[in-house]
């Protein structure tokens, strides 16, 4: 009996000794992760650790470990939870484990939560070999985000409790991570790039869970982790194991200036894809390139006031006669406004007839030659700048009282093009602009030693701005613009002068006021039925209803029947405190 015990105890001493031999070829000699003890607070593994089939690394209370890039936690046994590489026991509130190394285990499961509200990123190595790399026992998964991979002979992942937020990156560029159990409540796609996006393939799932991509609003971005970035594509196989989206929501959506869809997959069966298409433009972004377009037209409106005061204001005229009294002006003047920077030049020619040595007529045409404006802006005249002119006079040397009214009337083609802010669109309209100005100026002019004449005047002027409705072309959502009217009433009052240099020049120069009585303007509005919340803009804003006008120039006689004149005319404008500046040259000849 005693020799049989001692045979007995004698294979055990041998059989002990072999199996630390084995253990020391294979290498699993690595010492207990934090020598055994239960993590309650932070630590860091920095070297590789080994559970010896025995013991687990527990993580109890609030407590966080870091197992760092390069490091491997490994436990293994053939049965029973003590194989497992890491636990977080039920004990356990609010705990977390970021892995950036490898966790492994041949046979067993590899994280096991128990606790409550865990937290688990993982940028590393989750893996077993056989059976199942994170199983979430009766536990709850605050946050579970993956980029890196978990992969097991089992299902990646198994839940039989609660996943409050699965975040995952692993599909496309390795393989879909796989899924058991009750699904997540919430699903986040992460998207790197067209060919590195998550995927995830469930089996004998049961709940329902809610669909989004990573960075949407309603996610939660953690630090370690940037915003999806998404483009125009099909990103395949997204979702695998469904017959059906039932149990999904959120299958379609926006995410920043996109579209998105799950659409199944035209090759494998309950496979269903993210279709992700340019969204249509934003309310906010349109509205904001309605302003940029309000102030261009504002400029639009602006060189039409110029082009009419300018014409009106005693400039265009031809008032040197010979025997047949007959007189023709032909010159050129060049514009230039200083709000959105626009200019252009015009050819003229005006034509005059002294019906009595009183009374005389005109009419005048201004064509315009180029225009330099906005860009977004193409202004092209379906008429030119026509005007007719009559003035009477009180003495035949022009002395004394003279009454003037004067017309002018303009046809443009505009074709405007919106500025593009974030999503909206180039959006293309064209549209007619019509223009109508009557003036009718009573003056006085006193001669002093016959060298200069001051010439007193008021006026009294009615202009209308027309622009007609339009809806744009070649964009996807098209907006529609009411037509726009701009009706104002203005007294004018100031001085001119002439002041004769010598026998053959004379200085000619003007100063004055004008002043709104009555200045009405249509909001800038801009419609589109696909796109809510669109507002008109205010068009008169920085209405200006108190200007300056001013301007200088001289003569020189050729002849008693041919004069040679330079002008610079400055007037202030309506809309947004603008200014501008024409110069004009002439040359006169009476017949």
């Amino acid at each position: 009996m005693f020799q049989k015990l001692k045979r007995r105890l004698h294979m055990k001493i041998k059989i002990s000794v072999f199996s630390a031999f084995l253990l020391t070829i294979v290498g699993e000699v690595n010492a207990a992760c934090n020598s055994g003890a239960t993590v309650t607070t932070l630590i860091t593994i920095t070297t590789d650790c080994d559970g010896g089939g025995t013991t687990p690394l527990d993580i109890g209370g609030f407590g966080s470990v870091v197992v760092n890039a390069g490091v491997t936690v490994s436990n293994d046994r053939y049965s029973t939870r003590q194989g497992d590489p890491i636990h977080v026991l039920s004990t356990a509130t609010g705990a977390s484990l970021y892995n950036l190394g490898t966790v492994s285990t041949a046979t067993q499961w590899g994280v096991v939560n128990y606790g409550a509200g865990t937290i688990i990123y993982n940028a590393g190595v989750i893996s077993s070999g056989t059976r199942r790399p994170i199983v979430n026992s009766n536990g709850s998964i605050a946050t579970l985000t993956n980029v890196g991979v978990i992969s097991g002979g089992m299902a990646g992942i198994t839940n039989s409790a609660s996943i409050g937020v699965l975040n995952n990156l692993q599909g496309a560029t390795s393989s879909a991570l796989t899924y058991s159990g009750v699904l997540p409540l919430n699903y986040s796609i992460i998207v790197q790039s067209s060919s590195n996006y998550g995927q995830l393939s469930v089996a004998g799932s049961s709940g329902s869970m809610a669909f989004n991509i990573y960075g949407n609003s309603g996610t939660a971005l953690i630090s370690e982790v940037n915003a999806s970035t998404i483009s125009v594509n099909r990103y395949l196989n997204i979702l695998q194991g469904f017959s059906s989206l039932a149990n999904v929501t959120g299958t379609s959506g926006t995410y920043g200036s996109y579209n998105f869809n799950l659409v199944p997959n035209g090759t494998l069966a309950n496979s269903w894809d993210l279709l992700v298409s340019l969204a249509g433009p934003s309310a906010a972004d349109t509205q904001l390139s309605l302003q940029s377009s309000a102030q261009k037209v504002r400029g639009i409106f602006n060189a039409a006031t110029v082009s009419t005061n300018f014409a009106n204001m005693n400039t265009y005229d031809c008032s040197l006669f010979d025997v047949k009294g007959l007189c023709v002006s032909t010159g050129g003047s060049y514009t230039s406004v200083n709000n959105q920077n626009s200019n252009s030049t015009s050819a003229v020619v005006v034509v005059g007839y002294k019906a009595t040595p009183r009374i005389r007529f005109g009419v005048f045409l201004n064509k315009h030659v180029n225009s330099n404006l906005p860009a977004g802006i193409n202004v092209s005249n379906k008429t030119p700048l026509a005007g007719v002119f009559a003035v009477w006079n009180e003495n035949t040397d022009k002395s004394g009282i003279q009454v003037k009214v004067a017309n002018a009337y303009q046809d443009q083609d505009v074709i405007t093009t919106r500025d593009v802010h974030g999503t909206s669109e180039a959006g293309t309209g064209s549209t007619n602009l019509n223009i109508k100005s009557y003036v009718g100026e009573l003056s006085y002019a006193y001669v002093d030693i016959e060298t200069t004449v001051l010439r007193p005047y008021i006026a009294l002027r009615k202009t209308m701005i027309q622009q007609g409705s339009y809806t744009e072309t070649g964009v996807t959502t098209p907006l529609t613009y009411a037509a726009l009217s701009d009706h104002s009433t203005t007294v004018l009052a100031g001085l001119k002068l002439n002041r004769a240099l010598t026998g053959r020049t004379t200085l000619t120069a003007s100063l004055g006021a004008e002043q709104d009585l009555d200045h009405s303007v249509d909001r800038y509005s801009g419609a589109s039925t696909s796109i809510s919340g669109l507002t008109s803009e205010n068009f008169n804003d920085t209405l200006h209803k108190t200007r300056l006008v001013a301007s200088v120039g001289a003569y020189y006689a050729v002849s008693k029947t041919q004069r040679f004149s330079a002008d610079i005319y400055y007037q202030e404008l309506p809309f947004q405190r603008t200014g501008s500046t024409t110069a004009y040259l002439n040359y006169m000849v009476g017949f």
